[in-house]
């Protein structure tokens, strides 16, 4: 170890005799012999607490054995629940299923736990303070039921506090209108989450879908904030309707043949979804026979409000030639760098 130290020459003349030039070299020789023994312990020490720190993160990052238990038996339960069953043996089980979500989500630590095996909704607000696990349950007469769950973390208190959500959206008249809470709830079940701050307010806008019944099925852009106290309320007039003012969600109702498109872009900060039409005119107000007509509409949020747009081209611009031609291609027009053109362009 030594020969591989101190095998850089150190710049003294070895043939002076002089008392006086020995104690200098042995001075330089004693601080270099000191100073690589303070390197070689420094390294060792970083290796060390890099290696420690490092498998104690992954072992806070790995989840509990208790949790990965839970989601199994979570699995199993949830697989029970078919349309191929009766309607009472669905209810029993779905009710088993509710219990058991609701006593895993009471552990703190299961905020964070994806849950990746459960096929269902299961969506985390963008700044992590809330998340919401939704499904929904067929019927023998063909309608659907939603159920969900409401979960929210505080950073601080490092607790959870879980809602579970009723749905009551077949007793609601005007469902655009109604004001909703956890234990009144217009089901859908959310695959996407934005999030939007005006004047201090925090609104989270939610977009969801719902299979409603054999015939039709729904999408829904919901509105939910946060009261005082951290309770979630749902419906907010800030959805603009056209012709009927603002509305507190919006449902789109359409064939359950079809397909709709609705999802927020965030590169575009837009809501887009499909435009509905009817597939003939005589079936106007007739949702069985609605579904996209080929032209997208969008919500664009501006001072608190989500503002229609008609018929917007969600199309990516393209910027001159270059982007006409082909990725491999590209490469064969490509300049090299240099030291005048580092960037190569």
């Amino acid at each position: 170890l030594e020969q591989k130290i101190y095998k850089k020459p150190i710049c003294i003349v070895l043939n002076v005799t002089s008392n006086k030039n020995k104690y200098v070299w042995g001075q330089s020789y004693q601080r270099n012999r000191q100073s690589a023994f303070t390197n070689i312990m420094l390294k060792y020490f970083v290796l060390s607490y890099i290696i420690f720190f490092g498998f104690y993160s992954q072992s806070l990052a790995q989840p509990s054995q208790q949790l990965i238990d839970a989601e199994g038996v979570l699995v199993q339960t949830y697989k029970k629940i078919s349309r191929f069953a009766s309607d009472s043996s669905n209810s029993a089980h779905n009710s088993h299923f509710i219990t058991l979500l609701d006593s895993v989500l009471q552990i703190p630590e299961s905020f964070l736990y994806p849950f990746a095996d459960l096929q269902l909704g299961n969506v985390y607000a963008p700044d992590k303070t809330f998340r919401i696990l939704s499904w929904n349950m067929i019927y023998s007469n063909g309608t659907y039921e939603n159920f969900g769950f409401l979960q929210t973390y505080n950073k601080t208190t490092k607790k959870v506090t879980v809602y579970a959500l009723k749905d009551k959206s077949k007793t609601m008249k005007t469902p655009m209108l109604a004001v909703c809470n956890p234990d009144l709830w217009y089901g859908a079940s959310y695959y996407m989450i934005c999030q939007k701050k005006y004047k201090g307010q925090i609104l989270y806008t939610l977009i969801g879908w719902n299979p409603h019944s054999t015939f039709t099925q729904k999408k829904i852009i919901e509105t939910l904030k946060f009261d005082k106290s951290g309770k979630p309320i749902f419906g907010f007039p800030t959805i603009e309707l056209k012709g009927k003012g603002f509305q507190r969600r919006i449902i789109f109702e359409y064939s359950s043949k079809n397909t709709m498109m609705l999802r927020y872009d965030e590169k575009k900060d837009l809501i887009v979804f499909d435009h509905l039409a009817p597939s003939d005119f005589r079936y106007e107000g007739v949702y069985e026979f609605y579904g996209p007509d080929f032209s997208i509409d969008a919500y664009k949020f501006e001072r608190g409000k989500w503002r229609y747009m008609s018929d917007i081209d969600i199309r990516n611009p393209r910027q001159g030639i270059k982007d006409y031609i082909p990725r491999r291609i590209k490469v064969l027009f490509k300049k090299k760098q240099t030291s005048e053109n580092p960037l190569g362009l």
